[in-house]
């Protein structure tokens, strides 16, 4: 009989394959270490991500009231609504100082330290009821604690002034509270933070003359005057001149012509419809037979740049009477049928394409006396030597024999939009910080930083807008 062969690996081929199989296990491990690490990675990273964002957030929310002056006091059926704004002087930072370049008549304060990423942000604000009524002014701080191994941001308020005893302090200090008080009501907003910055939004409109960075709010009048005239365009086209009474903080106008014929008790025939044009001016001495003449000279015509907000503002004073003694017929102007609109002209006579004409309504009513009629405007490209110009049309029966005053006339530059920033531009003139509308957080909260690891960076970067900082709104 034939024995059958036994076989087998040698101790070589064993080796061999343990070796491989060493080898595949190493790297697997490697593999799966690294997969676990990344997983890690990325879950702090989203995790610090969110909380940085759901910290921006919650500030966000907080600051939007920051310089809220007005609060309702009372509501009157039928009749207007009575607000209160005598809490003004607790609401801005410093607006009674006795040396007036120090007068802060904004609702913010920023703090900076010696370290870039350790900012403290300051407002104050009202704490209103379901109703809208006043209870209290608070001072809110957002500002970075260091400890022996965090750095954590804490929120922390404290009450200014109240209504009165029955309006709890909570979640405030209260009024008066300094040092451990005032710590005690601080709450923890964030660990782990790496940097917090607040920057101001840098306003376009700044307080120092004497720096290349001046730049007035008020375009027209100039600067510090209320005074105003109208020159009427006539002789061209279907211009007919319009009665201006002299310059002023506010101008009348009277003499409209009618495009009403009151023998056959309709409109008149298109080719025979008149209108009327008066262009807005300085009220000086300056004398023209033209109004392109007069427009051309300094301070009544105007370069409108991309990138800006403009406004057009004017009140119309209602009155009962006319010109004439009698009842104003401007009571029976007709929206849609009669046409009043304020806007620009070139130099030519031609109104700009990049900016429309606005329309607007005489009041017929006293409830509708001395509103402020507000028109804002962009450009997407410079618009250069325009002048301000009121256009009418009256196709109404007696409209024309009504008389229309204007006052108050103003272009100003917007302090609302295209908000700048510069990280290298923290601190601002004190008189420049009413004119602050925005401001910008940066965030950065770090998760995962433990026994030595550098952890995971979630970043934040938002404009939180402050439109009721400053003393206009």
């Amino acid at each position: 009989m034939k024995s059958l062969k036994k076989s087998g690996f040698t101790l070589m081929e064993l080796l061999v394959y343990m070796g491989i199989v060493g080898i595949v296990v190493v790297i697997a491990g490697e593999a799966f270490s690294n997969s676990t690490k990344f997983r890690i990675r990325t879950d702090n990273m989203i995790k610090a991500t969110q909380e940085a964002e759901n910290v921006a957030m919650l500030l966000k929310d907080d600051a939007a009231q920051m310089g809220a002056k007005s609060s309702l006091d009372e509501s009157v059926e039928a009749g207007n609504d009575i607000f209160n704004t005598s809490h003004i002087v607790d609401v801005y930072m410093d607006p009674q100082n006795p040396i007036v370049d120090n007068r802060d008549s904004s609702s913010f304060r920023l703090v900076y330290s010696n370290k870039a990423e350790m900012d403290s942000l300051v407002f104050r604000r009202i704490r209103y009821d379901a109703l809208g009524h006043y209870e209290a002014v608070e001072e809110v701080a957002w500002f970075l604690e260091r400890t022996r191994t965090d750095t954590v941001l804490k929120r922390q308020c404290v009450i200014k002034d109240k209504k009165d005893n029955t309006i709890p302090d909570s979640p405030c200090a209260p009024k008066g509270s300094s040092g451990s008080s005032i710590g005690d009501s601080a709450v923890l907003m964030a660990t782990g933070v790496h940097d917090f910055r607040v920057l101001p939004a840098i306003p376009r409109v700044r307080s120092n003359s004497d720096t290349l960075e001046y730049r007035s709010e008020q375009i027209f009048p100039l600067e510090g005057s209320n005074s105003f005239r109208f020159f009427s365009r006539q002789s061209e086209g279907d211009f007919v001149p319009l009665t201006t009474s002299a310059g002023g903080s506010s101008v009348t106008l009277s003499g409209f012509y009618s495009n009403y014929n009151s023998g056959e008790g309709k409109i008149s025939d298109h080719n025979q419809w008149q209108k009327h044009q008066v262009v807005a001016l300085l009220n000086d001495d300056k004398v023209g037979n033209t109004w392109a003449g007069l427009c051309s000279q300094a301070g009544n015509n105007f370069t409108f740049k991309p990138k800006e907000e403009y406004e057009i503002s004017f009140k119309i004073p209602y009155s009962s009477t006319g010109a004439d003694g009698n009842v104003n017929k401007m009571q029976m102007f007709v929206p849609g049928r009669d046409h009043m609109q304020v806007g620009f002209i070139n130099l030519n006579g031609q109104r700009p394409a990049a900016i429309e004409d606005f329309m607007f309504y005489p009041p017929t009513s006293s409830n509708a006396n001395n509103i402020e009629r507000v028109m804002r405007f962009s450009v997407q490209d410079t618009v250069k030597r325009v002048c301000l110009a009121f256009s009418f049309a009256v196709f109404s029966p007696v409209v024309g024999n009504g008389s229309l005053t204007i006052s108050d006339l103003k272009i100003k530059r917007g302090l609302h939009s295209n908000y700048h920033f510069d990280e290298n531009v923290k601190n601002l003139p004190i008189q420049d910080k009413k004119n602050v509308k925005a401001l910008k957080l940066l965030l950065s909260v770090k998760r995962g930083a433990k026994n030595g690891a550098r952890g995971e960076t979630g970043n934040v970067d938002l404009v939180i807008p402050v439109p009721s900082n400053g003393p206009r709104d």
